[in-house]
């Protein structure tokens, strides 16, 4: 086999695209070529990976014309050249390929993000979606969205996503219990450990809906004004219909309540402030409710609907109790 074939070879080898035969032939040649005298390159020297490919690639280049010199050194000096072209072309491709695993590595590991309480996160994602973090909520995604599937993951507490529309590059975020996968649409999901339950609401599009741990059931698909509840006790999804005004009126800066409940306002103010309310009477959870709401202290809101509803309330700690 001639310098050009052996050269052909080694890219081969290189590539991964050597047959078992190839390989053998090669090896065959390095067993017969090979007197243990050439000198290696120390990868762990402490230098950037960069520099020791530049002082790699340069002692290839110098060697290769070396090669070209000196047409009429013997046969086995000729092979000893390749052969040392072939050791500093492989070191040279495992630097690059160590270099590439441990950037790809470091722009795949996720940022964390825990939003202290009494307060809301907006979160830009590399793919320029937003995601509005409720106080307490948990939430981790990566630095870059890898080719395929952008993922992220809602560890605790409840999130609303405005999804930038990529046809080939589903949206999905994981949950404990379940997995939701968009393309481009609005949403709001809950996942409260201490509820037991998780909750995901379409604003506009739309989401399917799978369990975590199931690969077999197709997903549940929401439309706008729908959601699903997943109990944690017995593992259904249950799709039911919603109302935009509770899905992502807390992560807004102004809330406007349309003949909504008193109930499902103080569900709101709940999650909004982070608190719970506790109301004596329970027909005063059906009172219709028409207000709208800035950024006013929890204490401000209380007297405010207190007044129009005629109710009475004491706050302690983080808590209300409401009383006619």
């Amino acid at each position: 086999m001639n310098k050009q074939e052996l050269q052909l070879l080694a890219q081969k080898y290189l590539q991964g695209n050597c047959t078992e035969e190839e390989k053998e032939i090669l090896n065959q040649w390095y067993d017969t070529s090979y007197d243990g005298a050439d000198e290696y390159v120390n990868t762990a020297s402490p230098q950037t990976e960069e520099e020791t490919g530049r002082r790699i690639l340069g002692a290839l280049q110098l060697q290769m014309r070396d090669d070209e010199n000196i047409g009429g050194v013997k046969g086995h000096q000729t092979k000893r050249l390749l052969l040392r072209w072939i050791s500093a072309a492989a070191v040279l491709g495992t630097v690059f390929f160590t270099w590439q695993f441990f950037a790809n590595k470091q722009a795949a590991e996720p940022k964390m993000v825990c939003v202290p309480e009494k307060r809301i996160f907006l979160i830009v994602l590399p793919d320029s979606s937003k995601v509005w973090l409720n106080a307490g909520s948990v939430f981790r995604y990566p630095k870059k969205f890898a080719s395929g599937t952008r993922s992220v993951e809602l560890v605790e507490g409840r999130a609303y996503f405005e999804i930038k529309h990529r046809d080939k590059h589903p949206f999905v975020v994981k949950t404990e219990k379940l997995n939701v996968t968009v393309l481009g649409t609005s949403f709001d999901v809950q996942a409260y450990q201490k509820e037991g339950m998780t909750k995901v609401s379409v604003v506009t599009g739309k989401v399917g809906i799978t369990l975590k741990d199931d690969k077999k059931t197709a997903a549940v698909m929401l439309l706008p004004k729908q959601e699903v509840v997943l109990q944690n006790i017995d593992q259904k999804l249950i799709k039911v219909p919603t109302r935009e005004i509770a899905v992502n009126v807390w992560c807004k800066s102004k809330l406007v309540f349309e003949q909504e409940t008193l109930g499902n306002v103080f569900k709101v103010l709940e999650q909004k402030y982070n608190t719970k309310i506790t109301v004596e009477d329970k027909f005063l959870l059906s009172e219709p409710v028409s207000i709208t709401l800035s950024n006013q202290h929890l204490d401000t809101v209380m007297q405010i609907l207190g007044y129009t509803k005629h109710f009475k309330y004491q706050m302690a700690n983080d808590s209300i109790s409401v009383t006619r």
